[in-house]
């Protein structure tokens, strides 16, 4: 690996993990070697948990993984990653770090949107403008100084300072999309949040809310022609209609978060991709005010947590025990050294008493509306915290309420529980947490999080992968130890699964971006 692509190797590792789990199951649901040569057309119809909330699907706003998956197909970044996590030519053919401070890309030229603008240099720079204007992503961008069109397809990125996690920001599949400046610019709101006009292999063209969404062909695409003519991604709310949809035939293929529902799909001849546990079920705090002020208090919080417990029970064994990053991560640290994450009654009364909270009343919202498989687990939480004395009470809210704390960094009481996505980087988990303008930052100006703060801006600067892995680890300890976020479980983002003997040269990937649908086929 050449000096250009070092900044990919911490990716590859974890994409090799997350791939080499991802195996047939379900007996019946193969079939491959029969499938024969790929047919052209066909609509694919699979059946999903959620739709996108705030912000719909605009690339530039929307951060809601049921967004992210659509959105992921509808458009393409610079660079992606191969099944083995090497980083490869996507819009853009080559890349280089001419200095520590600087990259230059050169950008495909045979290349229109599906509205029919041509891209060039300005829609790069047009995007990554808009990106670091706000948005859950801007704090990707805290070191860039400028980018700038430098030919027509050539893009110069230059830093305040090393950034050794960008050649990962631009390769991750849902990061930064590039939209067109002419296209995307003239589109008003509504138009951005419904329908898509991107480089993807499949766009937008209808969504019928609380129905379906679905996407068409992409004529214009760049790529090697896709095979279906449409896919329709159909909502179920409850994943029992949708394991029955499975059962029934109704869709050929299915996304699930409740895991014993896939297994149970498996056993009915689907094929089951097991991933990696790359979703944190994060849990955010609002330090400034009530109880969770004192760190004493956040420690007792965490030590009165336990989280083998939550992943054997609650998530009934399909999960991990986790932290920051998630357990499916190569910059995973070994749960078992951090401090207080092993549970300890006696102790985390202790702090309590110290704190003079002996009985401390915290809120916790999540979710209610989706993720149904999740919530056992802030149940089982509320049970375990009951035993050092601590009531929390937990607030079932809409996602729709729940939704602008993500998307434009609206506050909370206390707790608030939302499911990350999977990141590029290690830090990347933590920037919206500590670093100015993320979402979840509560933490500005409290001296807890301070050498946090100093140490992940350390690793985003870090100009080798040992140092940078060294500091991800220093980082996740200082956490742990101000308590400056709760982690208690890691998942899966999705249990996917299909039906071989009609879905062909499909596999599910450590991205969650269903990338393979660009080349699957049905049968007719």
């Amino acid at each position: 690996m050449n000096r250009r692509h070092w900044a990919g190797a911490a990716a590859l590792a974890v994409v090799t993990l997350a791939i080499a789990g991802c195996t047939s199951g379900g007996g019946a649901g193969t079939g491959e070697q029969d499938a024969g040569e790929p047919v052209a057309g066909g609509t694919l119809t699979w059946g999903v948990p959620a739709e996108p909330s705030a912000g719909g699907i605009d690339p530039m706003v929307a951060s809601a993984i049921a967004a992210e998956v659509i959105d992921s197909i509808a458009y393409d970044t610079l660079l992606t990653r191969d099944d083995d996590g090497t980083v490869e030519p996507a819009l853009a053919t080559e890349w280089d770090q001419p200095d520590e401070l600087t990259w230059v890309f050169q950008l495909r030229d045979d290349v229109t949107f599906s509205d029919g603008s041509p891209f060039d240099a300005g829609d790069v720079v047009y995007s990554f403008e808009t990106r670091a204007d706000g948005g859950s992503n801007a704090t990707y961008l805290s070191s860039m100084e400028s980018v700038e069109a430098t030919g027509d397809h050539e893009v110069t990125f230059r830093f305040s300072q090393p950034d050794g996690t960008f050649l990962d920001a631009v390769s991750a599949r849902q990061t930064f999309f590039i939209v067109s400046e002419e296209g995307y610019g003239t589109a008003t709101e509504e138009e951005r949040q419904t329908t898509t006009a991107g480089t993807g292999a499949y766009q937008v063209t209808e969504w019928n809310q609380g129905v379906s969404i679905t996407m068409e062909k992409n004529e214009d695409y760049w790529g090697d022609e896709p095979s279906l003519d449409k896919i329709v991604f159909e909502l179920y709310p409850d994943e029992n209609t949708l394991l029955a949809a499975v059962q029934q035939g109704s869709v050929q293929a299915a996304s699930f978060i409740d895991g014993s529902l896939a297994q149970q799909a498996a056993s009915s001849g689907f094929t089951l991709g097991d991933a990696a546990f790359r979703q944190n079920l994060a849990i955010y705090i609002n330090p400034e005010e009530g109880p969770l002020a004192d760190v004493n208090v956040r420690r007792a919080f965490s030590l009165a947590l336990d989280r083998q417990a939550l992943v054997d029970t609650a998530m009934l064994g399909n999960a991990g025990v986790s932290f920051v990053p998630p357990a499916g991560d190569p910059g995973a640290p070994d749960t078992a050294d951090l401090p207080y994450y092993t549970r300890d009654l006696d102790e985390a009364k202790r702090l309590l008493e110290e704190a003079g909270e002996p009985s401390p009343e915290i809120t916790l919202s999540y979710m209610g509306d989706v993720a149904a498989a999740h919530h056992p687990v802030y149940e089982m939480m509320q049970q375990q915290l009951a035993e050092a004395g601590i009531t929390l009470n937990l607030k079932a809210t809409p996602l729709a309420e729940i939704s602008p704390i993500f998307t434009t960094g609206e506050s909370w009481t206390d707790l608030v529980a939302i499911p990350g996505s999977p990141r590029a980087s290690a830090v990347f988990y933590l920037e919206p947490v500590l670093l100015e303008g993320g979402v979840y930052n509560h933490w500005d100006g409290n001296p807890d999080a301070e050498k946090a703060r100093t140490l992940l801006q350390q690793a985003k600067a870090a100009t080798s992968p040992e140092e940078y892995a060294d500091l991800v680890d220093q980082l996740a300890t200082e956490t742990a130890e101000q308590v400056l976020e709760v982690v208690p479980a890691a998942v899966p983002v999705y249990f996917e699964v299909w039906d071989a003997n009609k879905l062909h040269g499909y596999e599910n990937d450590a991205f969650y971006s269903r990338s393979a649908l660009d080349r699957a086929w049905l049968s007719q």
